[in-house]
C-alpha cells in the first residue's frame, strides 16, 4: 500500500489494463502497486543502478536511461499514461521531456514540489533557504533540483505550449489550497494531453 497521497491520487486516475512508463521511477513502487491493483503493463526508466536493482527485487521492467536525452527508444503513443513523478524538477530541459512524453503516451501525469508554497516562501524569507521535498541536506550542496517549479508556471508553461490540462490536483486537500493553490498546495499533479 502507498503512503503517499500524490501516488494514490495517480494510482486512482490510470484504468485498468494500461500501459504505463513511469519515469524516473525510482524503487518501483508506484509501478508494483499499479501492476498489482490496476493489472497495467508497467515499465520503468530509472538511472540509478541501486534504485534500478531495487526495481528488479521488486519484479518491475525497468532500464537506466537519462531523462535529460528524452524517450528516442519509444514510438509515438506507445503507452496510455507517461508518469513523471516529482522528477521535473531534476530535468534541465522540461520542455522537451514533456514533448517527448506527449508523443509516447495518450495522457501525461506530472506531480512536482510546488516552490510557491508558503512555507517554502516563509523559509527563503527569513532563512533565506528553500525547504524543499523531504530531503535533509542542504539543497545548495547535495540537493540536484535545477527548475524552480510553481503552479503558476505551470499553467503558464501549459497555455504557451498550448498543452492541454484535463485534471489537476493540489495537496494537502483543504478549501484554501482548492481556493489559492500557488500559495496553499505543496504538491501538484496534472494530468496533461496533446494540443489544446
Amino acid at each position: 500500500m502507498l503512503i503517499r497521497r500524490d501516488l494514490q491520487i495517480i494510482v486512482d486516475t490510470i484504468k485498468p489494463n494500461s500501459r504505463v512508463l513511469d519515469l524516473g521511477c525510482g524503487n518501483g513502487l508506484l509501478l508494483k502497486e499499479l501492476t498489482e491493483k490496476k493489472k497495467v503493463n508497467g515499465f520503468g526508466i530509472e538511472i540509478s543502478l541501486a534504485k534500478i536493482k531495487e526495481c528488479l527485487n521488486n519484479g518491475i521492467s525497468v532500464i537506466q536511461e537519462d531523462l535529460n536525452e528524452g524517450l528516442k527508444d519509444f514510438h509515438a503513443k506507445t503507452f496510455d499514461y507517461v508518469i513523471l513523478s516529482q522528477t521535473l524538477e531534476y530535468i534541465a530541459n522540461p520542455f522537451y521531456l514533456i514533448q517527448e512524453m506527449l508523443r509516447v503516451g495518450k495522457k501525461c501525469i506530472i506531480s512536482f514540489e510546488n516552490l510557491a508554497y508558503w512555507k517554502n516562501r516563509f523559509f527563503f524569507l527569513f532563512e533565506g533557504t528553500l525547504k524543499r521535498g523531504r530531503t535533509t541536506t542542504p539543497d545548495l550542496f547535495y540537493g540536484k533540483k535545477i527548475q524552480i517549479l510553481t503552479i503558476n508556471k505551470f499553467f503558464t508553461f501549459c497555455e504557451f505550449s498550448k498543452i492541454k490540462i484535463f485534471n489537476q490536483y493540489y495537496l494537502p486537500e483543504r478549501i484554501l489550497t482548492r481556493s489559492f493553490p500557488n500559495i496553499f498546495s505543496k504538491i501538484a499533479i496534472f494530468i496533461l494531453g496533446g494540443e489544446n
